[in-house]
């Protein structure tokens, strides 16, 4: 290898690992404020998952930067987005009819608005599942 060739190599690889260090570091400073939103997020889900402990079907997965919730034929992520400072969520599902995949983005302002949100979409699920007679009534 020349010397030309082996300075300009070693010259990316030292800008290579500065970019790398700057997005680890604004990566690290943007995730301190998602924690922090999403704490009461968070909570919401705890509470949820002891209140629904009672349905095998339902699992609820608290992360540091997310809910994630599996409806047996859905999924539900919450999280927050430091950058548009706003409450995001998806929802993914397969049609049992059709077999198509389906997603749904959602984006709420406040905390509040988003844990509403969690609360009814598990909602939603578990009327279709009493409906279905797969679940007995929650106590």
């Amino acid at each position: 290898m020349t010397d030309d060739i082996r300075s300009r190599l070693e010259q990316a690889i030292r800008e290579e690992d500065e970019s790398s260090a700057r997005r680890l570091r604004a990566s690290h400073d943007r995730a301190l404020p998602v924690e922090e939103k999403l704490e009461p997020v968070k909570q919401a889900a705890e509470e949820l998952r002891e209140q629904l402990s009672p349905m095998s079907s339902i699992e609820i997965t608290i992360n540091p930067d997310g809910v994630w919730i599996s409806l047996l034929d859905r999924e539900l992520r919450f999280s927050y987005d430091g950058e548009s400072r706003t409450f995001v969520g998806e929802e993914g599902l397969r049609s049992w009819y059709d077999g198509e995949a389906y997603s749904y983005s959602y984006e709420w302002q406040t905390t509040e608005d988003c844990i509403d949100a969690m609360i009814r979409l598990c909602a939603r699920y578990i009327r279709m599942a009493r409906a279905l007679g797969a679940t007995a009534a929650l106590t």
